[in-house]
């Protein structure tokens, strides 16, 4: 199996395809199978990359990090392993900040940028005020993994729940770390409490991408992200939640095959 050890990470990854470099970062709760949507329409053009985040999937933990370690070092790290000079790079929620902090700290190496229902690594006013909210709402007893699609989507599509639900169980055990507690609001305190950064001219091209119904990252939010970030387009998609890659992968495909071929 594919591996490369990064600051005593071993990270899980493949490739499949030709062309120029797709890279895929998965959300929270997810592995590198959950864009297999993605790759099988894209890899006849794209050379596309999926991985597993730390604490995901087949990655695990074999010695302790020299520094702190952060998702878009691991994703910098990769992409140095694979020789890959400049790539688009699409990350879903979590995997946002993976894909937007190589993008900000290193803009030459990313061709074009795809926010799929995430704001994570834009300090906004308006992510600062969906953090403030999302406080309130766990406080209250608002689970987040209950929320990954639109209402009803397990109803209607009980066997591509059942799928999906699957794929993001295979993960190594020893990897999983839950926060508790009060660590359970500190990232959202820091995102609260953060002044907003000016993105006006931000020269990479970005597409954010959310689903109207998306009950995590909501689509207020990431139009106010979109707005914040200097040329980026906005793509919603009708009646999916927070994973539209699989609730209404043809529409997303669409979007995503748009943008590619703009750039």
């Amino acid at each position: 199996m594919p591996r490369i050890l990064i600051d005593g990470l071993s990270v899980y990854y493949e490739v499949e395809g030709a062309g120029d470099w797709l890279v895929f970062a998965h959300g929270g709760d997810g592995n590198h199978l959950c864009w297999w949507k993605q790759v099988a329409a894209l890899k006849d053009r794209f050379r596309c990359v999926t991985y597993d985040a730390e604490g995901f999937g087949l990655t695990e933990r074999k010695a302790a990090a020299s520094a702190m370690p952060t998702p878009a070092g691991h994703l910098l790290g990769l992409m140095d392993h694979l020789a890959i000079d400049r790539a688009i790079l699409v990350g879903h929620s979590m995997g946002g900040m993976a894909v937007s902090g190589v993008a900000q700290q290193h803009p030459k190496r990313v061709r074009g940028l795809v926010m799929s229902d995430t704001p994570f690594g834009f300090q906004t006013a308006s992510l600062s005020r969906w953090a403030d909210q999302m406080i309130d709402k766990i406080a209250g007893g608002f689970q987040v993994l209950d929320h990954l699609f639109a209402p009803g989507f397990a109803q209607a599509e009980p066997e591509l729940n059942y799928l999906y639900s699957g794929i993001c169980r295979m993960r190594l055990e020893s990897t999983v770390s839950v926060p508790s507690g009060d660590q359970i609001y500190e990232p959202y305190r820091r995102m609260r409490d953060a002044l907003p950064v000016d993105y006006s001219a931000f020269p990479v091209p970005t597409l954010f991408i959310v689903g109207d119904q998306d009950e995590l990252t909501l689509p207020w939010m990431i139009e106010g992200t979109a707005a914040a970030v200097g040329g980026a387009k906005l793509c919603i998609i009708p009646g999916a939640g927070h994973s539209p890659f699989v609730e209404s992968s043809e529409l997303y495909n669409e979007a995503l095959s748009g943008f590619l071929r703009r750039l």
